[in-house]
């Protein structure tokens, strides 16, 4: 259901491919802060496999499976020596705390990037964890001293405390 409504609305925006969109770490190449992004670009086709049809026909559609979770080449990023090259492979894990947007043709999906292992290769799985980390312990020290005992969830924005300065 949520891949068809996506699928909808990007369709309505005049997306034609999707892409997981991730910021890995790249070390010394040049780009500050991981600046430059990177893209898994996939295509909002499939085939149907269901087709007795030796050539399958295609349709249109952002499959489920693909949207959520993506695989690429992690061979051509940096990876610090967390694995050897047949290990290479990469994850992208849709970020769900971030929102999608439609630009040039394609859906971005903001994406954390991990290794086969789970070991974090870009900038912003740090963050994920460090948020993850940040509402276990705060909703666990606010029951310890009896305040916002019903609170569900505890979130952190970057950035405001520049406002004080």
């Amino acid at each position: 259901a949520i891949a068809e409504a996506m699928f909808n609305w990007a369709r309505e925006q005049g997306a034609v491919a999707f892409a997981h969109w991730f910021f890995p770490s790249r070390g010394g190449g040049g780009a500050k802060g991981s600046m430059t992004g990177a893209c898994k670009m996939d295509t909002m086709l499939d085939l149907d496999w269901s087709s007795k049809e030796a050539t399958k026909p295609f349709f249109a559609t952002l499959p489920h499976e693909r949207l959520f979770a993506g695989e690429t080449d992690g061979s051509s990023f940096p990876n610090g020596g967390l694995r050897a090259t047949h290990t290479a492979a990469a994850f992208t894990s849709w970020d769900r705390s971030s929102p999608c947007f439609v630009y040039d043709r394609v859906l971005r999906v903001p994406c954390a990037f991990v290794t086969h292992l789970g070991a974090c290769i870009d900038d912003k799985t740090p963050l994920l964890r460090s948020n993850d980390a940040l509402n276990k312990q705060g909703l666990r020290l606010l029951g310890n001293i009896g305040l916002a005992t019903n609170a569900k969830a505890i979130h952190s924005f970057l950035g405001w405390e520049q406002e004080f300065f």
